[in-house]
């Protein structure tokens, strides 16, 4: 299949990941932000209709219907670690999918997230984090740290133009914990490429798969931008 984008051991792949997965070869880390549960779903759905912005809306992919199958076809293509976000109600369903590849969930802690705007119940103030890994040795990069990650969502200027993204700060985080210099890192739902911009800075090579061919192009742009902040070049 011919990439999307393809430079310096960063790949993109424009189309379903359940058609391009089953023809790439291994990696050494899948990192990931699937589509959560309907509920979720319908909630950001919701969220967005309130606030009226348009960097908060358009939440049109389809939701995770089938966490196994997910599951276990990431874990098919990862040598070692893979780790999802998803919704804390989904964190059993990636344990129970997982089996024995099961390791714990973690959170990923928003410091300061959004109010509940109906003011009946409490805020939303973590996602999860389901971290799974295949038969053999373990090994991570943080020692005895616990699995909770702390970082604000980007806001305003600095934040891709996607209903869901995650900060660069946390993916770097991410990329830093579970992978080494040179490894090879997948991330099938890449959204707005964030997974990739932060594997280039830290010298990891990444595939990224999106279905939405608009998310491709920002990604792309993110990336060579990333390449000319890099080396002080003008566009």
């Amino acid at each position: 299949m011919t990439p999307y984008y393809e430079q310096d051991g960063i790949v993109i792949y424009h189309g379903d990941c359940r058609e391009i997965l089953p023809t790439l070869p291994k990696v050494d880390l899948v990192l990931t932000d699937p589509p959560y549960d309907a509920k979720t779903h319908r909630g950001a759905i919701t969220v967005a209709a309130s606030v009226q912005s348009s960097k908060d809306s358009g939440v049109s992919f389809s939701c995770l219907d089938d966490v196994q199958g997910v599951t276990l076809a990431l874990l098919a293509l990862s040598q070692r670690w893979v780790i999802a976000f998803c919704a804390l109600e989904q964190l059993g369903a990636y344990a129970a999918a997982a089996g024995g590849a099961w390791v714990r969930a973690g959170v990923w802690d928003k410091i300061a997230p959004s109010p509940q705007i109906t003011g009946d119940r409490p805020g939303q103030a973590v996602e999860g984090i389901a971290i799974m890994h295949n038969p053999g040795r373990k090994k991570w990069n943080r020692g005895g740290g616990a699995g909770i990650w702390r970082f604000l969502p980007d806001k305003g200027a600095t934040r891709p133009d996607h209903p869901t993204p995650k900060p660069e700060g946390l993916m770097a985080s991410l990329v830093s914990d579970f992978s080494d210099s040179g490894d090879t890192i997948l991330d099938p739902f890449m959204g707005s490429g964030t997974t990739l911009v932060a594997a280039k800075r830290l010298g990891r090579k990444c595939i990224g798969i999106e279905i939405e061919e608009k998310y491709c192009e920002i990604a792309a742009r993110r990336l060579q931008q990333g390449a000319l902040d890099l080396f002080g070049a003008s566009a």
